[in-house]
């Protein structure tokens, strides 16, 4: 099954099955979203990062994974579709996930979740295994499918746990996840021959990404639209969905008008292409993160502007968007050495704001920092072309 991987020199667009393998994660999106807006609480927001990461992780790896498979042999494609079919499975158990432990479990949807989330990593890295075979990176296909059963039965453990306690285990097995990839998968007297000249992808991979974006993104405009179109007509709704499509708007344009130059621009001159995309991988993470928390903001506005915000509100209105754009000023200062002083002083402000309008409304906190991210758009424009220079 060698020829199933793709020739090293053949670079491709992204196809329509890894699309459609993609527009599943429109749904994973809304429910971790859906998940937030349940809880919204230190436990909550702990539990939709969990979630997120590892909804993230089935992702990436599967793209990653991917990108150096011939997409349009039949195998690969029912590979995909099958991957896109456990994802749906971890998709629609997202918003239980932490339901009651066993007997119950199956039930209340955790099982489930671990079970399409397993079938995608364990499935995946099997095909991957056999597809390699032969190939340089076959060894690294074997020690992370080792990794993938080491890390699931954490995963499984922790459905027979309850409340908190599932909360830890899962997290461990985050943490374990992520740092497998981060270390290459090692295993004992034998280290994975993790390649670096996957910079030949490097191109597809951050198409790959914007696609991703702009799902993350939409599902923050399908949000703000069921939010408004479920509440009574007022003054200050209004208000509020024209001040959470406008931020909208702004992530938008902070994305592909500077951080998606940036990393095309650095591309075209990079030696190593692929740590950039590594780069552009984790900080992507970190971007649909602060997007569902800033569409969860949105929403708790929508409904009732004129309530106070919470320590949590704030938390999501003003945090969500200190998160992307931190994650933005680590890709510019990876891809350029420069620093984005805009993204700095928005960060400082979005901080200062979350005090000053602690008295206030959830309406006034959304508006402010629909502000800030807009005032990092102009800046954007302003500063022209991606360049080496301070952005």
């Amino acid at each position: 099954m060698d020829s199933l991987v793709r020739a090293r020199e053949e670079a491709r667009s992204v196809t329509p099955i890894e699309l459609f393998f993609d527009l599943v994660y429109v749904f994973a999106v809304s429910q971790l979203s859906a998940h937030l807006v349940g809880d919204v609480s230190l436990r909550g927001m702990t539990q939709t990062l969990v979630l997120a990461l590892a909804a993230m992780y089935a992702w990436f790896m599967t793209v990653w994974t991917s990108n150096w498979l011939d997409v349009e042999r039949r195998p690969v494609q029912l590979m995909l579709l099958g991957l896109a079919f456990a994802s749906l499975l971890m998709s629609t158990s997202i918003t239980a996930a932490f339901g009651i432990a066993f007997p119950s479990w199956l039930s209340d949807r955790a099982g489930l979740f671990v079970i399409g989330y397993l079938a995608i990593q364990l499935g995946r890295t099997a095909f991957a295994v056999v597809a390699f075979h032969g190939h340089r990176l076959h060894d690294h296909f074997s020690n992370a499918l080792v990794w993938e059963l080491a890390t699931g039965l954490i995963w499984i453990v922790g459905i027979f746990a309850h409340g908190d306690a599932r909360l830890a285990i899962w997290a461990i097995a985050v943490l374990f996840t992520y740092g497998g990839v981060i270390a290459g998968h090692p295993l004992p007297g034998r280290r994975s021959p993790f390649s670096s000249d996957s910079q030949i992808y490097a191109e597809h991979l951050l198409e790959r990404f914007r696609l991703f974006f702009l799902i993350a993104l939409g599902e923050t405009v399908l949000t703000i639209g069921n939010a408004f179109a479920g509440v009574p007509l007022g003054t200050e709704r209004v208000i509020a969905v024209t001040a959470a499509f406008v931020g909208t708007v702004a992530l938008w344009w902070c994305y592909f008008h500077r951080a998606e130059r940036v990393g095309q621009a650095a591309l075209e001159g990079s030696g190593n292409a692929s740590r950039l995309v590594a780069i552009g991988n984790y900080t992507l993470i970190a971007m649909v993160i602060g997007i569902v928390a800033i569409a969860v903001g949105d929403e708790l506005a929508l409904v009732d502007p004129s309530a106070g915000p919470s320590a949590s509100a704030a938390a999501l209105i003003f945090g969500g968007p200190a998160i992307f754009l931190l994650a933005q000023l680590v890709f510019i200062r990876q891809a350029t050495g420069a620093v984005s002083n805009s993204r700095i002083l928005a960060c400082v402000a979005l901080a200062v704001l979350a005090l000053l309008t602690a008295p206030l409304s959830l309406l006034v906190a959304v508006i402010a920092a629909g502000l800030v991210l807009t005032a990092v758009a102009v800046a954007d424009t302003r500063a022209g072309e991606p360049s080496t220079a301070t952005l």
